[in-house]
């Protein structure tokens, strides 16, 4: 029953949180720069620090795994197009896409695990409730709760 619930709620965070990783146009990339949200979560200067250090070491592996995610859809696209490709050739580019695709999203799952160590259960709730209530038009909630 908790696994039911756990699931869709670490999926929703971590496409809000990762989208914001890597300039997602509704929230802000450096959320944990914005005067309000810092001061409602009490963000220290260190744990700042190590968010501004987490976005960059994470930025830079989440650029080469989404180009090996593009190399492999190419080459999928090539083998497609190709008269003379093979079914399981195409299979296993298909798998390479798929294993690529994976990686990238476990570095995007490393993200929110790495940043929910920085800021403890309780104020990732509350910054779970906040991306959650965002409105879609990108205004931002004026509160946290």
């Amino acid at each position: 029953m908790l696994k039911g619930k756990i699931f869709p709620a670490i999926l929703i965070i971590l496409a809000m949180l990762t989208a914001n990783a890597i300039g997602g146009e509704r929230l802000k990339r450096n959320w944990w720069r914005d005067p309000e949200i810092s001061k409602q979560l009490n963000l220290s200067e260190n744990e700042k620090q190590r968010l501004d250090e987490l976005l960059i070491e994470s930025g830079r592996r989440m650029i080469e795994l989404k180009s090996a995610v593009e190399k492999e859809r190419f080459e999928l696209s090539a083998l497609m197009e190709n008269k003379s490709s093979n079914d399981s050739a195409i299979t296993g580019q298909f798998k390479k896409l798929e294993n690529a695709r994976s990686a990238l999203a476990n570095e995007r799952l490393q993200f929110l695990i790495q940043t929910r160590a920085i800021l403890g259960i309780e104020r990732f709730r509350e910054l779970r409730v906040y991306f959650e209530n965002l409105p879609r038009e990108g205004h931002r909630n004026k509160s946290l709760p």
